[in-house]
Protein backbone atom coordinates (compact mmCIF):
# COMPACT_ATOMS: atom_id res chain seq x y z
CA UNK A 1 0.00 0.00 0.00
CA UNK A 2 2.73 2.40 0.85
CA UNK A 3 4.78 1.34 -2.40
CA UNK A 4 1.38 2.30 -3.97
CA UNK A 5 1.04 5.56 -2.25
CA UNK A 6 4.63 6.65 -3.35
CA UNK A 7 4.24 5.74 -6.66
CA UNK A 8 1.20 7.72 -7.03
CA UNK A 9 3.16 10.21 -5.21
CA UNK A 10 5.88 10.35 -7.90
CA UNK A 11 3.60 10.10 -10.80
CA UNK A 12 1.84 13.53 -9.50
CA UNK A 13 4.68 15.29 -8.48
CA UNK A 14 6.40 14.14 -12.22
CA UNK A 15 2.95 15.59 -13.64
CA UNK A 16 3.05 18.82 -11.74
CA UNK A 17 7.07 19.39 -12.62
CA UNK A 18 6.06 18.79 -16.32
CA UNK A 19 3.02 21.68 -16.02
CA UNK A 20 5.72 23.56 -14.33
CA UNK A 21 8.72 23.12 -16.71
CA UNK A 22 6.11 23.83 -20.15
CA UNK A 23 4.12 27.11 -18.44
CA UNK A 24 7.93 28.81 -17.83
CA UNK A 25 9.24 28.06 -20.68
CA UNK A 26 6.99 28.73 -22.56
CA UNK A 27 6.10 32.34 -20.80
CA UNK A 28 10.43 32.80 -21.60
CA UNK A 29 9.31 32.08 -25.28
CA UNK A 30 6.22 34.22 -25.47
CA UNK A 31 8.54 37.32 -23.59
CA UNK A 32 11.56 37.06 -26.11
CA UNK A 33 8.54 36.93 -29.41
CA UNK A 34 6.56 39.84 -27.51
CA UNK A 35 7.95 42.30 -30.26
CA UNK A 36 5.70 40.01 -33.27
CA UNK A 37 2.79 39.64 -30.54
CA UNK A 38 2.40 43.29 -29.52
CA UNK A 39 2.73 44.34 -33.36
CA UNK A 40 -0.05 42.29 -34.46
CA UNK A 41 -2.42 42.87 -31.13
CA UNK A 42 -2.18 46.92 -31.24
CA UNK A 43 -0.81 47.80 -34.92
CA UNK A 44 -3.20 49.86 -36.66
CA UNK A 45 -2.66 48.62 -39.72
CA UNK A 46 -0.65 45.36 -39.91
CA UNK A 47 1.18 44.24 -43.61
CA UNK A 48 2.61 41.02 -44.08
CA UNK A 49 6.15 42.21 -44.97
CA UNK A 50 6.60 43.79 -41.83
CA UNK A 51 5.28 40.65 -39.63
CA UNK A 52 7.54 38.15 -41.82
CA UNK A 53 10.64 40.50 -40.92
CA UNK A 54 9.45 40.59 -37.37
CA UNK A 55 9.02 37.21 -36.78
CA UNK A 56 12.84 36.32 -38.01
CA UNK A 57 13.44 36.64 -33.69
CA UNK A 58 11.56 33.49 -33.61
CA UNK A 59 13.69 31.42 -35.19
CA UNK A 60 16.03 31.30 -31.99
CA UNK A 61 13.57 31.03 -29.73
CA UNK A 62 11.93 28.37 -31.40
CA UNK A 63 15.33 26.58 -31.77
CA UNK A 64 15.56 26.96 -27.80
CA UNK A 65 12.30 25.54 -27.26
CA UNK A 66 13.51 22.29 -29.28
CA UNK A 67 16.42 22.27 -27.84
CA UNK A 68 15.49 22.29 -23.93
CA UNK A 69 12.36 20.15 -24.64
CA UNK A 70 14.83 17.32 -25.93
CA UNK A 71 16.73 17.75 -22.90
CA UNK A 72 13.61 17.18 -20.77
CA UNK A 73 12.79 14.15 -22.83
CA UNK A 74 16.46 12.59 -22.62
CA UNK A 75 17.53 13.32 -18.72
CA UNK A 76 13.90 13.48 -17.58
CA UNK A 77 14.60 17.04 -15.66
CA UNK A 78 15.42 20.20 -16.91
CA UNK A 79 15.78 24.21 -14.63
CA UNK A 80 13.03 26.09 -16.98
CA UNK A 81 14.68 29.04 -16.66
CA UNK A 82 18.80 28.62 -16.25
CA UNK A 83 18.77 26.43 -19.37
CA UNK A 84 16.23 27.84 -21.83
CA UNK A 85 18.94 31.25 -21.51
CA UNK A 86 21.59 28.87 -21.71
CA UNK A 87 20.46 27.19 -24.89
CA UNK A 88 18.92 30.66 -26.34
CA UNK A 89 22.54 32.32 -26.00
CA UNK A 90 23.53 28.76 -28.08
CA UNK A 91 21.22 29.31 -31.01
CA UNK A 92 20.77 32.83 -31.52
CA UNK A 93 23.61 33.04 -34.13
CA UNK A 94 22.04 30.44 -36.19
CA UNK A 95 18.57 30.95 -35.05
CA UNK A 96 18.58 34.26 -36.41
CA UNK A 97 20.17 33.23 -39.55
CA UNK A 98 18.02 30.34 -40.43
CA UNK A 99 14.69 32.33 -39.72
CA UNK A 100 15.98 34.99 -42.13
CA UNK A 101 16.48 32.27 -44.50
CA UNK A 102 13.22 30.44 -44.06
CA UNK A 103 11.18 34.20 -44.15
CA UNK A 104 13.03 35.10 -46.69
CA UNK A 105 11.68 31.84 -49.23
CA UNK A 106 8.13 32.66 -47.78
CA UNK A 107 8.41 35.90 -48.09
CA UNK A 108 9.24 35.12 -52.43
CA UNK A 109 6.62 32.64 -52.17
CA UNK A 110 3.92 34.61 -50.48
CA UNK A 111 4.34 37.77 -53.13
CA UNK A 112 4.75 35.17 -56.05
CA UNK A 113 1.23 33.80 -54.97
CA UNK A 114 -0.31 36.96 -54.86
CA UNK A 115 1.08 38.03 -58.65
CA UNK A 116 0.26 35.07 -60.34
CA UNK A 117 -3.43 35.24 -58.86
CA UNK A 118 -4.31 38.16 -59.61
CA UNK A 119 -3.00 37.77 -63.11
CA UNK A 120 -5.42 34.46 -63.22
CA UNK A 121 -2.57 31.50 -63.14
CA UNK A 122 -3.95 29.17 -61.06
CA UNK A 123 -1.36 26.67 -62.18
CA UNK A 124 1.60 28.97 -61.21
CA UNK A 125 -0.46 29.65 -57.74
CA UNK A 126 -0.87 25.52 -56.84
CA UNK A 127 2.85 25.01 -57.37
CA UNK A 128 3.46 28.20 -55.15
CA UNK A 129 0.96 26.91 -52.22
CA UNK A 130 3.77 23.18 -52.90
CA UNK A 131 6.40 25.20 -52.41
CA UNK A 132 5.14 27.07 -49.65
CA UNK A 133 4.21 23.94 -47.67
CA UNK A 134 7.77 22.04 -48.82
CA UNK A 135 9.50 24.93 -46.77
CA UNK A 136 7.40 24.70 -43.70
CA UNK A 137 8.17 20.98 -43.79
CA UNK A 138 11.10 22.05 -43.98
CA UNK A 139 11.66 24.68 -40.63
CA UNK A 140 10.15 20.98 -39.02
CA UNK A 141 13.99 19.38 -39.53
CA UNK A 142 15.84 22.22 -39.71
CA UNK A 143 15.11 23.72 -36.24
CA UNK A 144 14.95 20.26 -34.05
CA UNK A 145 18.53 19.19 -35.72
CA UNK A 146 19.94 22.85 -35.17
CA UNK A 147 18.81 22.70 -31.32
CA UNK A 148 20.67 19.37 -30.71
CA UNK A 149 23.77 20.05 -33.29
CA UNK A 150 26.44 22.65 -34.11
CA UNK A 151 26.25 22.57 -37.82
CA UNK A 152 26.84 24.55 -40.41
CA UNK A 153 24.16 26.16 -42.12
CA UNK A 154 24.43 24.34 -45.73
CA UNK A 155 24.90 21.35 -44.37
CA UNK A 156 21.90 21.85 -42.04
CA UNK A 157 19.92 22.23 -44.64
CA UNK A 158 21.15 19.20 -46.62
CA UNK A 159 20.76 16.85 -43.73
CA UNK A 160 17.20 18.77 -43.33
CA UNK A 161 16.01 18.32 -47.50
CA UNK A 162 17.18 14.85 -47.27
CA UNK A 163 15.26 14.12 -44.15
CA UNK A 164 12.28 15.57 -45.86
CA UNK A 165 12.18 13.61 -48.64
CA UNK A 166 13.25 10.33 -46.78
CA UNK A 167 11.06 10.82 -43.93
CA UNK A 168 8.30 12.99 -45.44
CA UNK A 169 6.03 11.06 -43.20
CA UNK A 170 7.48 12.38 -40.19
CA UNK A 171 7.07 15.81 -41.06
CA UNK A 172 3.33 15.19 -42.16
CA UNK A 173 3.13 14.02 -38.90
CA UNK A 174 4.23 16.99 -36.90
CA UNK A 175 2.71 19.37 -38.99
CA UNK A 176 -0.63 17.23 -38.07
CA UNK A 177 0.03 17.41 -34.41
CA UNK A 178 0.87 21.33 -34.74
CA UNK A 179 -2.80 21.75 -36.72
CA UNK A 180 -4.91 19.14 -34.36
CA UNK A 181 -3.26 21.20 -30.88
CA UNK A 182 -4.29 24.94 -32.21
CA UNK A 183 -7.69 23.23 -33.43
CA UNK A 184 -8.15 21.87 -30.70
CA UNK A 185 -7.43 25.43 -28.36
CA UNK A 186 -9.87 26.82 -31.36
CA UNK A 187 -12.78 24.25 -31.02
CA UNK A 188 -12.55 23.65 -26.88
CA UNK A 189 -12.46 27.23 -26.19
CA UNK A 190 -9.31 27.52 -23.92
CA UNK A 191 -7.35 30.04 -25.53
CA UNK A 192 -5.71 31.09 -22.63
CA UNK A 193 -4.37 27.88 -21.59
CA UNK A 194 -3.28 27.53 -25.35
CA UNK A 195 -1.35 30.72 -25.45
CA UNK A 196 0.63 29.76 -21.85
CA UNK A 197 1.51 26.01 -22.76
CA UNK A 198 0.89 25.87 -26.52
CA UNK A 199 4.51 26.30 -27.89
CA UNK A 200 6.43 24.34 -25.50
CA UNK A 201 3.59 21.41 -25.24
CA UNK A 202 3.96 21.01 -29.69
CA UNK A 203 7.86 21.26 -29.30
CA UNK A 204 7.60 18.55 -26.93
CA UNK A 205 5.73 16.32 -28.93
CA UNK A 206 7.72 17.13 -32.08
CA UNK A 207 10.56 16.14 -30.59
CA UNK A 208 9.21 13.09 -29.33
CA UNK A 209 7.81 12.40 -32.43
CA UNK A 210 11.20 13.06 -34.00
CA UNK A 211 13.81 11.40 -31.41
CA UNK A 212 14.93 8.47 -32.91
CA UNK A 213 15.62 10.25 -36.47
CA UNK A 214 17.24 13.02 -34.99
CA UNK A 215 19.27 10.59 -32.67
CA UNK A 216 20.48 8.83 -35.84
CA UNK A 217 22.04 11.84 -37.27
CA UNK A 218 24.82 12.14 -34.60
CA UNK A 219 27.21 9.42 -36.54
CA UNK A 220 26.41 11.31 -39.69
CA UNK A 221 27.40 14.59 -38.20
CA UNK A 222 30.57 13.20 -36.54
CA UNK A 223 31.55 11.45 -39.82
CA UNK A 224 30.96 14.92 -41.99
CA UNK A 225 33.17 17.11 -39.27
CA UNK A 226 35.70 14.49 -38.86
CA UNK A 227 36.68 14.17 -42.36
CA UNK A 228 36.52 18.05 -42.93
Amino acid sequence: MKNERDLLNNKFYSTILYIFNFFITNLWFLLLISPVIFYLIYAENTTKPVVLILSIIIGPSITTLFSIMGKLLREGEINPTRDFFHYYKLNLPQGLLVGMVLNILISIIYFDIIYFSSNGQKGLVYIMFALLLFVILLGFYAYPIMSRYNVKILFLFKLSIELLIKKIHISLTCLAVTIICLWLVRVTRISLIGLLFGASVICYLIVKIQRNTIDKLEDTIKEKYKNS
